[in-house]
């Protein structure tokens, strides 16, 4: 069985008639209608056409009115396909590596990892896992279908695997389990977390899940409301999951400015009860619930008019940054590609087409050649990283953030 395990029937219900994956108390309620939007996100085409073509899937976002719980009760699971195809890879910006490096030091002192083991589920191409076992001194297993490196042994202590994590028995033995930005992704995210648990064997046993902060999302236009990710958790929800597999919560907060949010658990120790104090972040989520659908459209026809009137105004307006964030902006407010470029720091996308707008993406060098006077970007984090960038261009443009 994958990470994205089938759910009870008692689970999958029509759209609107189903429990909370969360808390299990309450049935969700629909609150936003994204209509249909790019399935393959990560995914770029060397054929404009393909990419033109590429599959589209329903999105609609429903609730728990206990816990803040969201999910895409619309996601099909059939027609979400994850392979080396698939690039996601934050690490070549700078400000996130530096990010990643940080928090595999946090995280190998706070567990004392030398000689432990580590399992990394959903190890993306592999970057952190090697790093936490090098500056840990930890050995690990990492799963990921979208790595695209060598499968095996690794110097840094790690093993490296192209395909999903095993289940059960066949789920190596660990003392520390990370997911980061996978746990958003899965179908069935409370058996997931039971699974993890039951393989500990009565082992105490420690978890590190980051997930995009969903009252961070909730409360923006929602650029980061992607296909991919079926569920949106908040601390309090978050929370909720992890407690009712089984494990307990021993801390929770962001990173990343703010867009990322994390929880650290155990399995096998007395309760802490500190999912109480959590209460607030929930309300926050709940209140952005409440207003998002109209921002989303607002935002969305707000950006495809202000694009209009940069490229009226002569400004040569471009994007910077294919990653999902952007590929959501797009799709919904440029598909008819009124954009002069669209500019990625990952080489692996330049040349290469995106999904459903089809629009081309260039190294960050083509804007000496364009000269525009606004770029626009879709994650705040790297306004500093991208500022420095078109100085070192040569550029002289207005930042814009969506």
């Amino acid at each position: 069985m994958s990470e994205r395990a089938s759910e009870s029937s008692a689970q999958r219900r029509p759209h609107g008639h189903r429990r909370c994956d969360a808390c299990g108390e309450a049935e969700l309620e629909v609150f936003g209608d994204l209509g249909e939007i790019p399935v393959l996100c990560g995914v770029h085409w060397a054929d404009r056409d393909e990419a033109a073509h590429s599959p589209v899937g329903q999105m609609t976002l429903a609730a728990c009115p206990a816990c803040g719980y969201v999910r895409n009760v619309a996601f099909d699971p059939a027609v979400m396909v994850y392979d080396t195809t698939m690039d996601t890879n934050l690490h070549h910006s700078p400000a996130f590596q530096a990010f990643s490096a940080e928090l595999c030091k946090r995280l190998a002192d706070r567990y004392d990892l030398r000689g432990k083991r580590v399992l990394d589920v959903g190890c993306g191409q592999g970057e952190f896992l090697r790093e936490l076992c090098h500056v840990g001194g930890a050995t690990g297993h990492g799963f990921d279908a979208m790595y695209a490196g060598p499968a095996g042994p690794d110097p840094s202590g790690a093993v490296l695997h192209s395909g999903y994590a095993p289940r059960g028995a066949a789920l190596p033995e660990y003392d520390l389990f990370t997911t980061r930005h996978w746990f958003e992704h899965l179908d069935d995210p409370y058996e997931f977390l039971v699974d993890l648990r039951l393989r500990a064997n009565g082992r105490v046993v420690h978890g590190y899940i980051e997930v995009p902060d969903a009252g961070y999302d909730l409360s923006t236009a929602g650029w980061e409301v992607i296909y991919p990710h079926v569920s949106y958790f908040d601390a309090y929800a978050l929370a909720k999951i992890v407690e009712r597999a089984g494990w307990t919560v021993e801390d929770s907060g962001t990173f990343f400015h703010g867009m990322f949010r994390y929880i650290e658990i155990s399995a096998n120790k007395a309760a802490s009860g500190a999912t109480a104090a959590l209460l607030t972040d929930r309300d926050r989520t709940l209140a952005a619930v409440a207003g998002f659908a109209a921002r989303h459209h607002d935002e969305r026809e707000r950006w495809e008019q202000r694009i209009a009137q940069l490229v009226a105004d002569g400004a040569n307006p471009v994007m910077w940054g294919a990653g999902s964030r952007g590929v959501q902006f797009l799709t919904l407010a440029d598909r008819t590609r009124q954009l002069a470029a669209v500019v990625d720091v990952n080489p692996r996308k330049w040349g290469r087409y995106l999904p459903v707008t089809a629009h081309r993406v260039e190294a960050p060098e083509r804007l000496s050649e364009l000269r525009p006077k606004a770029v626009i970007i879709t994650n705040p984090a790297y306004r500093t990283e991208i500022a420095a960038q078109l100085a070192a261009l040569g550029v002289d443009a207005e930042l814009l953030v969506a």
